[in-house]
């Protein structure tokens, strides 16, 4: 959108400075030195800057019934109305009359030349890139005739669209000789200009070949044509005539240029200090310049800058007369919806697919008489045959493009809608989850608590230490001493661990594990149990896998019991970890893990999400 607004204005009103003397086939005396401006043109000029391009192709016409305009002068004019207006056919067709002839009347020449310069630009900017390659050739063998330094301003026009037309057909290399000899040419056209007049055009042929090069994403190459507009910048100042304004415009597009660069080249914090820069100047606080600078947010995935950027965009598109075309809903309205849906506003990306699905029809009703009228201009131009054939044509193309215009359309605002309600549906889910967690965690504490059994403190962070080996600790005998058999109620010893049941053993060794927290060593296993008690592998397998069974009746058993050691104490680590989460929730995955007694947080992830259905990190999240 910053071309469409920028290019005409700056190339023609660059091309109304230039002159000749002469070109073969035709009198040298008879091309003047220049295009001849008179009332006339000044009327048309008036028109143009109220910005009411409605009014404009009136103007036009009503001089050029009064013979104040050639064919050739009325066209070079009408071009820009129309495509301001969205009836880019109607504007190439202007264009391609206005070029048809060969050897024009002398003083349209420049008004000739200023036409083949739009109609390479159009054909570029529309994707009929071989016909842009085509256009630019032969006016530059045309200009190659005309033996004056006033011709540089053409040729380097032609020049660089040749050159975008074949960057855009990925004809690398092509390009680049036809954007060298573009800037060779360019720095003629400012060696003869005294006046300044022609600095604004030649400092946007440099831009919009460091956009040129932004596309195939090569900074490097971008960053010398930047280099070249800095340095003309600086001459420009030199200028006694130099309009300031002009000036802080190209140093803005200057800063953001390089922000871009930046950003390319993974140098974010330098990016954004330029980015801030452009930001401070009068361009950049305009409305125009935020929108401009939105799509260096939307790079630097900056989404949310980018988001608050658009909200301005409706007041942007009316203050420049804009309607909701196609263009504008596949350039930017699509882009504030991407801006607002990955800044994680689900609402307002809801209400910018809706936009687009209001606007999306009367799009495509302006389309259709647009393409309607540009059609009936050919069949004026160029006879019945040729429109039947084109509009059929255009009838065809215009329904795939309508049919996968709405689809997509369609698509996007469904996807939407289903995004957001997943992500409302996901997040309830997950609360109430979490809180069956939580819920369940606390109960089973609660069934198992003693004074000794109490999980981790508020404010505290117990990470057990590892005695040397798997030997017992000294007041191991005193312990065991003090556990009491389910049944009786009499004290257990060592030597009466080999006369207890299979349900008794387990009981004593399940008191044991938790209350000793065990459990949170990390190498804790049948081994280390075993090393503990002096118990034979079997025996404890036993009394895990049969006395738990035999205690599942009751429901303290139920919740604890499990007919493994290891699944027995993977699941108080789990238990111990939500309770450590939830007492301290300052504290990383990677820790609670640790203090969990899992050997790693990833083993801690996977057996969390196996058991509880959600990930530690959502799980903290949801709380």
């Amino acid at each position: 959108m910053k071309q469409k607004i920028y290019i005409f204005n700056i190339i023609m009103a660059a091309i109304l400075t230039v002159g000749c003397t002469g070109k073969d086939g035709q009198n040298l005396s008879d091309i003047p030195d220049g295009q001849v401006i008179n009332h006339s043109d000044s009327l048309v000029f008036a028109a143009r800057k109220t910005g009411d391009f409605n009014r404009v192709p009136a103007v036009i016409d009503s001089l050029a019934d009064a013979g104040d305009f050639s064919p050739i002068h009325a066209d070079n004019y009408r071009c820009e109305p129309y495509f301001f207006l969205g009836q880019t056919e109607k504007s190439l067709e202007c264009l391609r009359c206005a070029t048809a002839d060969n050897n024009p009347p002398a003083e349209d020449f420049w008004f000739y030349i200023n036409c083949g310069v739009n109609l390479a630009m159009l054909q570029d900017g529309l994707s009929d890139h071989e016909g842009a390659i085509s256009t630019a050739l032969r006016f530059i063998g045309e200009l190659q005739q005309v033996k004056s330094p006033y011709r540089a301003n053409g040729l380097k026009s032609f020049y660089f669209f040749l050159g975008n037309a074949q960057m855009n057909l990925e004809r690398h290399a092509e390009a680049a000789e036809s954007f060298n000899e573009a800037y060779r040419w360019l720095r003629l056209l400012i060696e003869n200009d005294s006046t300044g007049s022609l600095m604004p055009g030649t400092m946007l042929t440099l831009d919009n070949t460091a956009i040129a090069y932004f596309g195939i994403q090569q900074p490097d190459e971008a960053e010398k044509w930047v280099n070249r507009e800095d340095s003309l910048l600086a001459i420009y100042r030199q200028n006694p005539k130099a309009d300031s304004t002009e000036m802080e415009v190209f140093r803005a597009y200057i800063l953001l240029d390089r922000a871009k660069i930046c950003q390319a080249r993974g140098q974010q914090d330098q990016a954004d200090r330029y980015y801030a820069e452009y930001t401070q100047t009068d361009r950049g606080k305009e409305t125009q310049g935020y929108i401009f600078g939105a799509h260096y947010l939307m790079q630097a995935h900056r989404y949310a800058d980018a988001a608050d950027v658009y909200q301005q965009l409706d007041h942007y598109l009316g203050s420049y007369g804009f309607d909701y075309n196609l263009e504008i809903i596949g350039d930017e309205m699509f882009t504030k919806f991407y801006a607002n849906y990955y800044a994680g506003r689900k609402d307002s990306a809801l209400q910018v697919a809706m936009k687009i699905a209001e606007v999306y029809d009367s799009a495509l009703v302006m389309q259709k008489r647009s393409d309607a009228a540009n059609l009936a201009t050919l069949y004026d131009v160029q006879g019945k045959e040729r429109q039947i054939v084109e509009q059929r044509a255009g009838k065809r193309l215009f329904t795939a493009i309508s049919i996968a215009s709405g689809i997509l359309g369609l698509l996007v605002l469904a996807f939407a809608v289903y995004v957001f309600r997943q992500w409302r549906t996901t997040k309830e889910k997950n609360r109430i989850l979490a809180q069956q967690i939580t819920e369940a965690v606390e109960y089973r504490k609660s069934l198992t608590s003693n004074p000794s059994s109490q999980g981790p403190r508020s404010g505290e962070f117990a990470i057990h230490q590892q005695g040397e080996g798997n030997s017992k600790s000294p007041d191991y005998d005193s312990r065991i001493a003090n556990l009491a058999k389910p049944d009786t109620g009499e004290a257990v010893s060592i030597s009466d661990f080999t006369m207890l049941t299979d349900e008794q053993l387990f009981l004593c060794l399940r008191d044991l594990i938790e209350n000793e927290q065990l459990f949170l060593q990390p190498d804790f296993g049948r081994q280390a149990l075993i090393d503990y008690t002096g118990l034979s592998k079997d025996r404890i397998g036993a009394a895990f896998a049969q006395g738990s069974d035999s205690r599942s009746a009751t429901i303290e058993d139920a919740c604890l019991s499990k007919n493994s050691l290891p699944a027995y104490v993977r699941d108080l680590r789990l238990d111990y970890a939500v309770r450590l989460m939830n007492d301290q929730p300052d504290l990383t995955v990677e820790l609670v893990s640790q203090a969990s007694g899992f050997t790693s947080a990833d083993t801690f992830t996977r057996n969390f999400r196996t058991k509880y259905g959600m990930t530690p990190t959502a799980y903290r999240q949801t709380k």
